[in-house]
């Protein structure tokens, strides 16, 4: 029977203006410890605090520690390596001897931290925040033995900086939440088509610049103090420079180095993938893998990509055929291009091996490899598509796998997608699905050869990211830290992740928002005014900015918080926390409001199945998740939701059934009024490129849709003069959320769009 500890304390916020009241939430530890022997009593601490670190490399842990203690209790928190530990109230120190990973904490008249690495000795400090509790006017902890370890060292979570731009903050955030639930790696696609967001200063054409002219890559000093702050909190960030593809920058903006110059017009061929046959390439490439390992030195692993990878335009590269021959390539110079993409995976983790430290790959080969070469089993594979590579056939031929699979560890904003949290916590890394209901799920018989899992963020704008790790974390590192044991109920899980996520939030989001004139707080939307209330966990100043758009303002563009802020327009609102010293407390907090014409109420029903509906579910059946008010599409609105995708939606005959925070596929129902001008027989135009909907009006069914075709349906009725209620059900199966719906009366000539007849409300 698993151990979890309890806490009673009590939630305080601060209202505008009050004095500051601390926070400390009703709290358990997360991800929950496998075995903690209770103590009578309670450790009652009284400030000011010391920490003694018992190594020097133990001290910068000991600040952020230290930090964190002081903002939950307001007691100062001073940090001495040379403080005795008869004098601290809290030792933090390294035990060789103790299991790899692991980590022990005592309470008893001092709290002692003791892991097996300075690394492990990270894993307790979260452990010694989510355990105190407010007792009266001061703080303590419950008198225990706390020993832990995790079940799987592989707990990451990766962020696609390539595709999409994300500020550092974004990324120091990310490091503070994982630190929070013991994940201990980040993993960074710093290079894709579109982007190479590693500072390669040989090849200053990679520099990318946003549309202002921004610095859209990250340089050296950055990422080098990045590295240190996630080190202080037992995090290693693993760099990928995706090659052979996904590699559009480097062959394009560098034929000459990592591609192929077209003869006849001196521009670059497109191959889809770095010039595999070509020694320059394998040059640039090791002094690339070189620049990472320093820059990253605290990770074991460097990541080198290897999906998706097309593989015909190279074999037309006037070396291809001398280089094949050269390395004995024979099936490759026969036309088995698969035998250079292996020798290529090789040639590229021997020079990751030559920095001292270890490939990890996507899986993206077939099989092991193909003619005369085997993939080398010492890179770490990612299994993510199963269709590449079977997770059984690596394993069965000694690879080392990581479970990434799409549900539920996918997080796609482009695709709108994310499993919800219930589905992580009852997931196991034996399991892989996909999206797409055509490939099958696999169930291993048992987890072998498996070194964890990664949470992977695809495709995304940097403001989805906190919110949507936020809510799925908690329940993605309990899976990773525990699960081989027994566990508990999800609501009892919810239950406890809920508490530490409101400590979570007076830690690094103190800010809150209250808003009045929203026709649904989950929605953000409003009609004709919305008045804003901010309030703060912790001491300090509140500044804010209101921009039309995503971005992140200069601290000198920001005003100071004294009264409920107003808007009339859709908006970005920004606020963060500062000290006295006008030093940032925690992180910004960032909210769209949508101002909406009403012209819809909705409902929105699910949750769906997992592969999805296969027909129009009965929505009597169903749950409503969310209802409210929502608008006609806009020119501003439809730019908003484009932004966040790569398959644009088209503008004509668009109705928005989009809905913040709401994710995967679920169902719609709007209703309204239309207005006709005069009596006739009308056309209706449907098309959902990847659902199905249903037309009613004055409660009869006038269109119903039936193909998954991403083809238009036309149908026909007569309508008499005047007004019609109107009903749509909607639903997308899988990814391809996407409604629109096109009228023609009469002898009209073109369909237009049928908001064009729809009532505002």
């Amino acid at each position: 029977m698993l151990c979890s500890v309890v806490f009673i304390g009590s939630c305080q916020k601060m209202p505008r203006g009050d004095a500051y009241t601390a926070i400390a939430p009703t709290n358990q530890v997360i991800p929950y410890p496998a075995n903690v022997q209770h103590q009578e009593g309670r450790l009652i601490l009284s400030g000011p605090l010391s920490i003694a670190a018992g190594d020097n490399q133990l001290l910068p842990s000991a600040r952020v520690l230290a930090k964190h203690i002081e903002a939950l209790t307001q007691y100062e928190t001073r940090v001495n390596a040379q403080v005795s530990e008869s004098q601290a109230t809290i030792r933090m120190e390294i035990d060789e001897t103790l299991p790899e990973h692991s980590y022990e904490l005592l309470v008893n008249d001092h709290i002692t931290l003791t892991g097996h690495s300075a690394a492990a000795v990270a894993l307790a400090m979260p452990s010694v925040l989510q355990s105190m509790e407010q007792v009266g006017a001061q703080y303590g902890l419950p008198k225990m033995k706390m020993i832990d370890a995790p079940d799987y060292d592989y707990r990451a979570v990766m962020l696609d900086v390539a595709r999409r731009w994300h500020p550092l903050t974004t990324l120091y955030e990310t490091i503070d939440m994982m630190w929070y639930y013991k994940l201990n790696y980040l993993h960074l696609h710093l290079s894709d088509n579109r982007r190479v967001a590693f500072p390669l200063d040989k090849y200053p054409k990679l520099q990318a610049m946003g549309p202002k002219g921004e610095r859209h890559y990250y340089t050296r000093s950055e990422l080098e103090a990045l590295v240190s702050y996630a080190d202080a909190r037992g995090i290693a960030i693993i760099p990928e420079i995706e090659v052979p593809g996904h590699s559009t920058q480097l062959w394009q903006q560098y034929p000459e180095v990592f591609g192929s110059v077209d003869s006849l017009t001196g521009e670059a061929r497109s191959l889809y993938v770095v010039n595999m046959a070509k020694e320059k390439t394998y040059e640039a490439i090791e002094e690339i893998m070189q620049d990472l390992a320093a820059v990253f030195y605290t990770s074991p692993y460097i990541h080198i990509g290897c999906d998706e990878v097309y593989l015909e335009a190279v074999k037309g590269v006037p070396e291809y055929q001398a280089y094949c021959q050269k390395h004995n390539l024979q099936a490759a110079a026969e036309g088995d291009a698969n035998e250079l993409f292996s020798h290529f995976i090789n040639r590229v983790n021997a020079m990751v091996k030559k920095t001292g430290k270890q490939a990890i790959a996507w899986e993206g080969f077939h099989a092991t490899g193909a003619g005369s070469v085997t993939v080398d089993k010492d890179i770490k594979i990612i299994v993510w598509n199963t269709t590449y590579n079977h997770p059984q056939n690596l394993i069965d031929h000694g690879y080392t796998i990581i479970n990434s699979t799409w549900v539920p560890l996918y997080l796609v904003g482009a695709m709108n997608l994310a499993s919800p949290a219930e589905d992580i916590y009852q997931w196991d890394l034996n399991q892989w699905s996909h999206w797409n209901e055509e490939i099958a799920d696999i169930t291993l018989s048992e987890v072998k050869n498996t070194e964890g899992a990664s949470l992977t963020y695809w495709e995304q704008r940097y403001y989805q990211v906190v919110p949507v790790l936020r809510d799925r974390i908690a329940a993605y590192a309990q899976r990773l830290w525990s699960n081989k044991r027994d566990t508990i109920s999800f609501a009892e899980f919810d239950a406890m992740a809920q508490a530490c996520d409101e400590q979570y939030g007076h830690l690094f989001s103190p800010i809150t928002y209250t808003a009045a004139g929203v026709t649904n707080e989950e929605d953000n939307r409003f009609v004709e005014e919305v008045k804003i209330d901010m309030a703060s966990s912790q001491s300090g100043q509140i500044k804010y900015a209101i921009s039309p758009d995503w971005g992140l303002p200069d601290q000198s563009a920001m005003k100071v918080y004294t009264e409920s802020v107003s808007l009339t327009n859709s908006a970005v609102v920004t606020a963060q926390l500062f000290d006295q010293d006008d030093q940032a407390i925690g992180y910004p907090t960032q909210v769209y409001y949508q101002k909406i014409t009403p012209t819809y109420s909705y409902k929105v029903y699910g949750p769906a199945p997992t592969t999805g509906w296969t027909s129009m579910p009965d929505f009597n059946q169903l749950p409503v998740l969310r209802a409210g008010q929502t608008g006609r599409m806009t020119s501003d609105r439809l730019d908003k939701i484009n932004d966040e995708l790569f398959l644009k939606v088209t503008s004509y005959g668009h109705i928005d059934v989009r809905f913040q925070g709401l994710y995967n596929q679920y169902a719609v129902e709007l209703k309204g009024v239309i207005e006709v001008e005069d009596s006739g027989e009308f056309d209706f135009r449907i098309q959902t490129y990847d659902g199905l909907a249903d037309l009613y009006i004055d409660d009869v069914l006038v269109g119903h849709g039936s193909n998954f075709a991403n083809e238009p349906e036309d149908f026909s009725t007569k309508l008499s003069k005047g007004r019609h209620d109107f009903t749509i059900h909607y639903y997308y199966r899988q990814i391809q959320n996407h409604l629109s719906i096109l009228y023609k009366a009469g002898d009209q000539e073109d369909f237009l769009p049928f908001e064009d007849i729809v009532v505002e409300q």
